[in-house]
């Protein structure tokens, strides 16, 4: 069963867990895998949901185990490893949720960084959160043995090595237009200079700005597909991005699943014959045409209209909904 960008609506999230503990429990399904952006909301900030849903997700994965209940990162989980800010338009999602967090912070940042950014299946379908991109072809054994822990780790060294890290929280206020404890305050929720986290946003700047494997992750993540793209060129990169992944067996993998982008009329669009985009709700237009895919690994996939009839819904055709 796969579902894809819940961004902080429980509400959608219950409906599909309740769907999946359902088919699970009768034995129609063996895997719950969500393709990312489980969190951020994009509404009020009482509606978003989204520290308590990855706390649940995060529990039924230790019940059921990791080999029943796998996420895949998002592009709106990343920056959370790394303390980078995101927003989109006037809406800021990070600072919401890095104070939200709170005493979770830590088991939920573990869990973020554990995420895979792929999944590759024997059906020939891979499920990716954002689809291809020609900078994942490119770097394709990097992404595949990406390491958060050492590109933090050499940024902090760096730090520990500077003459004075005041020095540099000044440049970093004059780069932005305000005090360096202004912003650390605003986008990650520290107040005191003692704090450990207190240089989290300036190790963000250098990571960003210096460090490559970063660089790839986050283009990978935020890849708009076939935008600004001609039909027979997205085609082409599709095929590529296949193959790239396909782990030394040329064709195993054969159809892309993704989430990230807009659907605008429905829960579902079909890119071409090698790609299917989800939308299971924020992304759904509208919201109600939500849709997950139950996709059977038994059976070989080789185009991305086979996936039509796997498509199912958790919303009532009727249903209003002011969400």
């Amino acid at each position: 069963m796969v579902v894809t960008d819940l961004h902080g609506d429980r509400d959608a999230f219950e409906r599909y867990i309740d769907e999946f503990r359902y088919l699970y429990d009768t034995g129609e399904v063996q895997r719950l895998i969500l393709l990312g952006d489980l969190i951020h909301y994009y509404g009020p900030v009482p509606r978003d949901a989204s520290v308590s849903m990855v706390l649940d997700l995060i529990a039924l994965r230790e019940e059921l185990g990791p080999d029943v209940v796998t996420m895949l990162l998002g592009n709106h989980e990343m920056p959370h490893i790394y303390s980078v800010s995101l927003a989109k338009g006037e809406m800021e999602f990070t600072p919401r949720f890095e104070i939200g967090m709170g005493p979770h912070r830590e088991r939920i940042l573990s869990f973020f960084r554990s995420l895979p950014f792929f999944v590759r299946t024997a059906a020939g379908v891979m499920l990716t959160h954002a689809g291809p991109a020609i900078e994942a072809v490119e770097h394709a054994d990097l992404l595949c043995h990406f390491d958060h822990d050492a590109i933090l780790a050499e940024a902090d060294a760096a730090l520990a090595q500077a003459d004075s890290l005041d020095d540099l929280y000044e440049r970093y206020g004059n780069l932005y237009g305000a005090p360096y404890e202004e912003e650390v305050e605003y986008y990650l929720g520290v107040r005191r200079p003692d704090d450990p986290r207190y240089p989290h946003l300036l190790r963000a700047f250098m990571i960003s700005q210096q460090n490559t494997a970063f660089q790839v992750l986050w283009d990978t993540l935020f890849t708009q597909n076939e935008w600004g793209l001609t039909e027979f060129v997205y085609l082409q990169e599709c095929q590529e991005f296949l193959q790239a992944f396909s782990n030394g067996a040329p064709g195993s993998q054969r159809v892309l699943v993704s989430g990230h982008i807009v659907t605008p009329l429905g829960g579902y669009v079909l890119v071409n014959r090698y790609h299917l985009r989800l939308s299971s709700a924020t992304h759904a237009r509208p919201r109600e045409a939500g849709r997950y895919l139950l996709l059977d690994c038994a059976k070989p996939v080789r185009g991305a209209n086979e996936l039509m009839p796997g498509l199912c819904s958790v919303f009532d055709e009727d249903e209003e909904d002011d969400y």
